[in-house]
């Protein structure tokens, strides 16, 4: 996930002017013919990496071209669903704001990386383009990484939240208004801009000569000091993601423990106390943010577990000799974030009537009739 920002610089250099100054190499495709795979090592003419260029350079087409792009895709149709439903529903209680925050930062996660995908595409790069597809791919996969970091902030909220609920059922609306959730939404948008902006401040939009083609395009030229600035921004900018990350994992280990303990307590004890027991809607909702965030831990585990890597070995950086494998082992984690940016909305509508009933009400023309009846049965079930 911290790591996946440098990935794309490589993968496309038809017009590249200015190359990223920490990478001693590039790969790029001769748009007189969309075959031949040229490669500038420069110092590494003897490089032990196990993954060679044209590999590397295949590899990552098809996993962010025939895999990443339909699946982005899609990440952008469920969350442009569950934003509309959640907004149909109302954004009145704390569940409500936190998850449409979630579907927005999922769906401007996913439109970059769409665009990124694309970009890739040989034959795309072949057309007379008025921009470069390699110079608007560093800013469309920093863009990508900073929502996916928003992501996980607001994933860490959600889980503390109903972990809360389990632990203190009566405490947690005092805790956790609405409208203290909204202010949090809203700050970890602002929080995670501010962090990521220098990186998009180092790359200025402008018009550039292309030898190849023998005209100007739009490009992106690099500010002098950005080497500095980009080796602050990456620490500073992945402290508080990782930091939540561990906060989802043990916030989920609590939530799967206390629901167990529940559980056991109504079993054995015909009549409990108010202060122990969770309604029916909450314990929904527990089981739902539960299975969210194991999904979310699954999938973006590699991205941290990937950082932590960096850090360890010296040999795993992007201008070392490990450097393509780095670059291979981070392409995938693209597809990892679409998978989880694109499966909520069928555990909404797996596990929430009230999501379920808005959604057929909305998108489906029998949905008013079945969903009415359904509905009726859960709430006579739970009282």
């Amino acid at each position: 996930m911290e790591s996946t920002s440098k990935v794309m610089s490589v993968l496309t250099t038809t017009d590249k002017k200015v190359l990223d100054t920490s990478s001693h190499y590039s790969l790029s495709i001769d748009t007189n013919n969309s075959d031949d795979i040229f490669v500038d090592q420069n110092t590494y003419t003897d490089d032990p990496d196990p993954v060679s260029y044209e590999a590397l350079y295949y590899f990552m087409l098809i996993n962010m071209w025939g895999g990443g792009l339909p699946v982005s895709i899609f990440g952008v149709l469920t969350n442009l669903l569950n934003i509309f439903t959640f907004l149909k529903q109302g954004v009145q209680d704390t569940v409500n704001i936190s998850l449409l925050a979630l579907a927005i930062s999922d769906l401007c996660s996913q439109i970059p990386l769409t665009f990124a995908s694309i970009f890739i595409i040989p034959t795309f790069n072949m057309l007379d383009l008025p921009f470069a597809c390699d110079d608007l791919l560093y800013l469309l996969v920093w863009i990508h990484v900073m929502f996916t970091r928003v992501t996980t902030l607001i994933t860490a909220y959600i889980t503390l939240e109903r972990c809360i609920c389990v632990a203190a059922p009566l405490k947690v609306k005092n805790i956790f208004s609405p409208a203290r959730t909204l202010v949090c939404m809203v700050t970890v948008f602002a929080v995670m801009l501010a962090l990521v902006s220098p990186m998009l401040y180092t790359a200025r939009l402008t018009w550039i000569f292309s030898p190849l083609r023998n005209a100007t395009i739009l490009g992106v030229t690099f500010i002098d000091n950005r080497n500095k600035i980009e080796t602050i921004t990456f620490a500073s900018s992945n402290l508080i993601p990782t930091v939540a990350f561990f906060l989802v994992i043990v916030c989920t280990v609590l939530l799967v423990v206390n629901l167990q303990k529940k559980s056991q307590w109504r079993l054995q004890a015909s009549v409990s106390s108010s202060s122990s027991v969770m309604s029916s809607r909450d314990r929904k909702v527990v089981k739902m943010v539960t299975l969210i965030s194991v999904i979310f831990v699954v999938c973006y585990f590699p991205g941290t577990a990937g950082f932590i890597w960096l850090i360890v070995d010296t040999e795993m950086r992007f201008d070392g000799k490990h450097r393509n494998l780095l670059y291979a082992v981070y392409s995938v984690l693209f597809n990892l974030e679409s998978i989880n940016a694109s499966i909520n909305l069928f555990i909404y509508l797996r596990l929430s009537s009230k999501f379920r009933s808005t959604f057929l009400k909305a998108f489906c023309r029998t949905g008013k009739s079945v969903t009415s009846s359904k509905t009726t049965k859960e709430e006579l079930v739970s009282k």
